[in-house]
């Protein structure tokens, strides 16, 4: 079972950020105005919605005291500090508080500047559960209705995908046919009887539950769909893969809703019959290498939030049509990834997010080799090629360390996010800077890297922000 819904994982790739809230510069030449420009010269550090964060430390260039001594700041209250007279040439800017990401901003211009940092996950896992309502279910009509409740998405979190988010590693046993089935814990079966041979089968499972590193307001997605019974069970028997299946798997509609977690346990009940993607239009794949394969998403951009509206695996060259929610702002999603490491669980893969109208045929960036580690811990970039039309405008990087945390009654690994790396264009090599009295990052790690590239952009601001005007990401990383 869960290798039939992993095919529904890609979808879920996608992510928005919000813009940063800088202050307005008044236009009259008078002494209100003469105030703000000195009261500019400071350095901001926000959270991600603006708040200031206060006692954030600033590492401005590559070391302490180096380029110029009293470079290692504090902010105040404000979330803000003085800029150094003596910041006078282009460096790096590294920022860090607790609960957050330590995050650096490659090449950096000395002047008011402000910089966003994510809120880490902690190792506390809050546990949203509940039964999904409205499946179509049909006795014995040949198909298996399902509901897929997952985390919603932003633009962002395609480039900090975590499959664990999708289809869950947490499993929950059900009984048919005389033998146990654990199912992915995410996934609801309300009670439905279907033909199987001379024998009738019976899955109930009808509650279902995800986890959530951090309290506060999240958004959840339950997806309605179905697939055929009888001939996916013979596939499967027969040793086929999720991603032969795909198109099996029909995406019907789902729901949305918004839950404020505030302890261990959150009960939530989901619809899945308040979006209906009953529209349809055309998407070409590209060309592609005989060991890689295509999937196309439907995506309806809401508010931000990306939703899956239908998901096809499709042959170079060839169309195939895709649900789509009809009055939404309409995306597609293009996937290339490498045949078997769809079975090996590697998270290689090019990417492409555009807006979706009849006859979409994107462009993929190529996939590309791991990254590799130097003696002197610079991290040594792969080299590649861009496509036509694609401006190659930012390298995104993540530093994790894979942490087990308790989900239910298991464990699963995670992958917790301690330091990030933004930059203009495409690296080719990237070391990190000396954090002062900085300590060793003990156990498994993994860095990730992510080369943004744009059509209808040729350059972007230094940060989250730069997500926006992403069309295109190609995406590896190396465990150590």
């Amino acid at each position: 079972m869960k290798k039939l819904m992993m095919a529904l994982a890609v979808p879920a790739v996608l992510i928005g950020c919000s813009k940063d809230n800088k202050p307005k510069k008044p236009t009259s030449d008078n002494v209100t105005s003469l105030f703000w420009m000195q009261e500019a010269q400071v350095i901001t550090i926000t959270t991600v919605d603006g708040n200031p964060i206060q006692n954030a430390q600033i590492l401005i260039g590559d070391a302490l005291n180096a380029p110029f001594s009293g470079n290692f700041l504090t902010t105040d209250a404000n979330g803000q500090v003085a800029i150094p007279a003596a910041w006078t040439t282009v460096e790096s800017v590294t920022v860090a508080a607790p609960g957050y990401v330590r995050a650096t901003y490659f090449a950096q211009e000395p002047g008011p500047i402000s910089f966003k940092l994510r809120a880490q996950p902690t190792k506390t896992q809050y546990e949203v559960k509940g039964i999904s309502s409205g499946l179509p279910i049909q006795d014995k009509d040949g198909f298996v209705d399902f509901a897929l409740v997952m985390p919603a998405f932003t633009k962002l979190d395609m480039l900090a995908f975590d499959i664990n988010n999708v289809i869950s590693p947490q499993t929950d046993r059900i009984s048919a046919m005389g033998q146990d089935i654990d199912v992915p814990a995410n996934i609801s079966l309300p009670k439905q009887s279907e033909k199987y041979s001379l024998f009738t089968i019976t899955l109930d499972k009808p509650n279902y539950r995800i986890y959530y590193g951090q309290q506060g307001v999240n958004r959840v997605f339950a997806a309605r769909g179905r697939f055929p019974f009888k001939s996916t069970v013979d596939a499967l028997r027969d040793g086929a893969e999720f991603y032969e299946l795909i198109n099996d798997f029909k995406i019907t509609g789902g729901a949305v809703r918004d839950i404020e977690i505030k302890s261990g346990q959150t009960k939530l009940d989901m619809p899945t019959r308040e979006l209906n993607f009953t529209e349809t239009k055309a998407i070409t794949a590209p060309q592609y290498r005989a060991d890689e394969m295509f999937i196309a998403v439907g995506i309806a951009n809401q508010s931000g939030y990306m939703i899956p509206t239908d998901v096809k695996k499709i042959a170079q060259g060839k169309s195939a049509n895709l649900n789509a929610l009809t009055g939404s702002d309409q995306k597609v999603l293009g996937v290339l990834k490498r045949t078997a490491e769809m079975k090996s669980g590697n998270d290689r893969m090019s990417a492409t997010l555009l807006p979706f109208t009849a006859g979409t045929k994107p462009e993929m960036l190529p996939l590309i080799a791991d990254p590799t580690i130097a003696a002197d811990g610079e991290i040594l970039m792969p080299k590649f090629n861009t496509v036509a039309g694609v401006n190659p405008i930012a390298t995104y990087s993540v530093l994790s360390k894979e942490e087990e945390v308790q989900q239910g009654g298991a464990k699963v690994k995670i992958l917790q996010p301690q330091w990030e790396v933004y930059s203009q264009n495409w690296l080719e090599r990237m070391k990190l800077p000396q954090w002062p009295n900085d300590q060793a990052i003990a156990g498994k790690k993994r860095w990730e890297v992510n080369f943004v590239g744009s059509q209808t952009a040729s350059q972007a601001p230094v940060g989250p922000a730069m997500i926006e005007a992403a069309t295109h990401v190609t995406h590896s990383s190396v465990s150590f």
